[in-house]
């Protein structure tokens, strides 16, 4: 994907994940590289209309691995609210089974115990439009 390619990014974050945000904050979309505290690995890192964060990663060979969804989850709850952005939302590319996939939800949720504007989704790496 070309990461200048805002369609492919809007589509991505309306119909993949589920955002509403208003057509104006599609105006202004970066793309650029991710850094990760969770052992050094790489990832995406979208900005969208300065109001949404996105951080792309893939899951580790082992998503039960401790601590890294939770790093993950502070790190961008941090950012979020250092930027003063709305909302965030991690995007974790995994093949993980259905039951990997909800303790990664309840391990995130915990990990920000009541913060209703950072979300977890945990997709099929192909459904990601880059990371």
């Amino acid at each position: 994907m070309n990461p200048n390619d805002t369609t492919v990014i809007e589509r991505f974050v309306r119909g993949t994940l589920g955002c509403q945000c208003p057509d104006e904050v599609f105006r202004h979309v970066e793309v650029g590289p991710l850094l990760l505290p969770a052992g050094g690995a790489t990832g995406r890192r979208l900005v969208i209309g300065d109001r949404l964060l996105i951080h792309l990663v893939a899951a580790p060979g082992r998503a039960y691995e401790p601590g890294w969804i939770e790093r993950l989850a502070a790190a961008g709850r941090d950012e979020r609210d250092r930027l003063a952005f709305n909302r965030y939302r991690l995007v974790v590319a995994s093949t993980a089974e259905a039951a990997d996939r909800t303790s990664l939800e309840q391990r995130f949720a915990n990990a920000l115990a009541g913060d209703d504007r950072a979300h977890l989704h945990v997709l099929a790496a192909d459904l990601l439009p880059i990371v």
